[in-house]
């Protein structure tokens, strides 16, 4: 009698589960026969609706095109620098004042600033600077923030304060290796930005002077610990007992570690020397940013949509015609 009573909850619990399996799987394939099925409504009504949708979309790429030779195509490139004596912040703020007297229009003080003619200037249609943001924490750009949104709440990604990036947008192509020379001297030309690198340069060049100084003392240390004297010690051994021999020391770390620091500050001298390093220059203009596509895919699609909408309306224009007149009290 226990032996059935304790056999028969189990026998219904796996009758249970079973029940439940079942009715999942049901349920899935009701869901996805109803997926399938509102989507082939949606092609039948997308075919039934295909003239209205085809039509607004010719309309829509007329429009396009209209927008298109409306407009003036402009090229960009970008150049991504270093900012080797003061910190980024000061060089991205110059040139995004630059990037406002062209909002402005106002192309004298642009070409008195980038030392091109006005004519030149008003072929510009922005330069502005940007910051790149380290992600893992090894101080090499992963990214630029183009929509500024960096968040220095944000502890899992860094604003490196040396890297920047400057994006050049131009009309005409000829103009760009005069602009691009023009912002380059525009940054030389900053009094603050070239007295503080002239600075960086005086103390680099103190620092290797004062490390030399200590590598040959070090040489003269050591040379006096390995060779003079022992052979004070030698001499003097027949005369008396050394006590207390002092330990020699070994100096090549110290010296290598000397040596190692020398190398670098010399390094930034001969490769950084100037107010900014540029690691990737301006790229060569071959295509436009704003082609017929652009404009093609954004109002074709756009004017597809108003077709179908349009037709819906065509459709139950009675109802919904009776909904707008009918009084509401």
């Amino acid at each position: 009698m226990n032996n059935e009573q304790i056999t028969r909850p189990q026998a219904n619990d796996e009758i249970d589960l079973l029940e439940l399996f079942n009715r999942m799987g049901r349920g899935i394939r009701n869901a996805t026969y109803w997926t399938l099925n509102r989507l082939l409504d949606l092609l039948k009504l997308l075919l039934r609706k295909a003239l209205w949708i085809v039509g607004f979309a010719i309309l829509g790429l007329v429009f396009a095109y209209l927008m298109f030779t409306s407009t003036r195509r402009y090229y960009s490139s970008e150049m991504t620098a270093i900012s080797n004596s003061i910190n980024n912040t000061y060089i991205v703020s110059s040139i995004n004042l630059i990037n406002d007297l062209f909002k402005e229009s106002n192309f004298d003080i642009a070409a008195n600033y980038l030392n091109i003619d006005v004519a030149k200037a008003q072929q510009i249609k922005s330069v502005e600077a940007f910051y790149t943001i380290d992600m893992n924490k090894d101080k090499i750009p992963d990214y630029t923030d183009y929509e500024k949104k960096y968040n220095p709440k944000d502890t899992s990604i860094k604003r490196l304060d040396t890297y920047f990036v400057i994006r050049l947008e131009v009309f005409n192509e000829n103009v760009f290796p005069q602009v691009r020379d023009g912002i380059k001297n525009y940054i030389y030309k900053n009094k603050f930005v070239i007295d503080n690198n002239n600075e960086r340069i005086r103390q680099n060049r103190i620092l290797i002077e004062t490390l030399e100084a200590e590598i040959r003392k070090l040489d003269s240390l050591q040379k006096v610990e390995y060779f003079e004297l022992p052979q004070m010690q030698r001499a003097n051994s027949n005369q008396m007992v050394v006590l207390n021999e002092k330990e020699r020391m070994l100096y090549h770390e110290q010296k290598l570690q000397l040596e190692r620091e020398k190398l670098r500050l010399e390094k930034d001298l001969n490769i950084n020397s100037e107010p900014i390093t540029v690691v990737q220059d301006f790229t060569p203009l071959s295509k436009a940013d704003n082609p017929y596509s652009q404009y093609a895919i954004k109002w074709g699609l756009l004017f597809a949509l108003l077709g179908f909408a349009m037709s819906i309306a065509w459709q139950y224009r009675k109802q919904l015609w009776e909904l707008i007149s009918k009084k509401h009290y």
